[in-house]
């Protein structure tokens, strides 16, 4: 009997330590901070209401500013419904009006107009309750770099004082040599970033790796993998990995060849033209449910070496048309890339035109981080007030 009852009992011990031993988890999901660049358009807006809790910061591109540093527009009141709703931190881009170069080089001229900007920002920042703000300044001669350093220096300064963050956008280049190719080129597109001296006074850059091909080239990838991580080595050659973001396309561009008595007509996005055109293709910005059309006609061709999709087909009259595009399949090797580097994630162009799956292969390979936002209380004119008695020290 004493036998039968050590059996039974080994037995059961035998059993509860299988019981307690802890089964094989799943593999920890990487860690990713996604800056989701938005424009005002129903499709983008709707995007960020349906997708807001992988969103860790929602970057509108919203504000302007003129040649002597006043700054206008506003963040789409729908947008910071969403943001607040769902805690989403908000950082606003500001641009140079159109991209425009004299009014850019006007203002780095002028230390008054540099200040009131500053402080146009940070007001707007205290008052609506961003975290802080991105300057999208682009189109700026290479000859301004020094000039637009110290204009950024001058802008943390201010903006750490207050506890906002200030970050750029930047034409991604895989060298500072002024004959080497860049999306744009060199002397009015890349040339004006010193990332190592940005780097140091930035909270982070968004480094713009794309579009390696657009209204400026031949057809080709927006972000070829091998081409994206030329931009992100040389990144991370002069500024630590927690400091950059690694900037990714979420759309795609169909060139139809032209002959030669037709117009070429411009991309929608002004940084998708820049450089010398290419007068044989004309071009248009795809938003990945343009493509529904494109599908019933084409098969798509994945291209191993860029790690991208393209369609060639011919129109109805007859040209010959290639679209390049971006989806989950493209994306996720970039995001890895990012990732795998150091960097905390992502600033992706733009909200809206992305494929659906990009959010499932986001939700299935990445954990997303969202930073803490600022508490906005009370009516405008309140916070108002508050933001103006803060600006003067008060």
């Amino acid at each position: 009997m004493k036998k039968i009852v050590v059996v039974l009992l080994l037995v059961f011990c035998s059993y509860a330590a299988l019981a307690a031993t802890p089964s094989k988890s799943a593999p920890k999901k990487a860690k990713i901070e996604t800056l989701m660049y938005l424009v005002n358009r129903a499709d983008s807006i709707q995007s960020f209401r349906e997708h807001a809790k992988q969103v860790s910061i929602i970057a509108p591109q919203c504000f302007s500013m003129d040649a002597e540093g006043f700054v206008g527009g506003e963040v789409p009141p729908e947008v910071l419904e969403i943001a607040r709703t769902n805690g989403v931190a908000l950082m606003p881009l500001v641009t140079n009006k159109g991209f425009n170069q004299p009014l850019m080089h006007t203002m780095l001229d002028n230390a008054d107009s540099r200040a009131r900007a500053i402080k146009y920002l940070i007001y707007l920042s205290l008052r609506d309750g961003y975290i802080g703000i991105q300057f999208d300044y682009e189109n700026i001669l290479y000859t301004y770099r020094d000039k637009f350093t110290v204009f950024v220096r001058e802008a943390a300064k201010e903006f750490h004082k207050h506890g906002l963050k200030l970050s750029l956008a930047v034409v991604g280049k895989y060298s500072d040599d002024r004959n080497s190719e860049s999306p744009g080129g060199y002397d009015n597109w890349s040339g004006v970033y010193d990332y190592t001296d940005l780097g140091k006074v930035a909270d982070f850059l968004s480094i713009m790796a794309y579009p390696q091909h657009a209204g400026f080239s031949d057809p080709g990838p927006l972000a070829g993998v091998p081409w994206v991580k030329q931009v992100a080595e040389f990144s991370l050659s002069k500024v630590p990995a927690r400091k950059l973001s690694l900037g990714v396309p979420t759309y795609g561009i169909r060139w139809t060849a032209v002959s030669a008595d037709q117009n070429v007509k411009p991309a929608d996005f002004v940084q998708d033209n820049a450089g010398a055109q290419k007068k044989k293709w004309t071009v248009k910005s795809m938003w990945f449910t343009g493509l529904k059309d494109v599908v019933a006609q084409s098969t798509p061709i994945w291209d191993e070496t860029e790690q991208a999709n393209r369609y060639e087909l011919t129109t109805a009259d007859g040209a010959n048309s290639v679209i390049w595009y971006e989806d989950a399949r493209s994306l996720q090797p970039k995001l890895t890339l990012a990732v795998e580097s150091g960097m905390p994630g992502i600033s992706a162009w733009v909200i809206g035109m992305e494929d659906p799956d990009f959010w499932t292969m986001l939700d299935r390979e990445f954990r997303v981080t969202h930073p803490k936002s600022p508490a906005v209380k009370g009516t405008q004119e309140e916070r108002a007030k508050r933001a103006a008695r803060l600006l003067e020290g008060k």
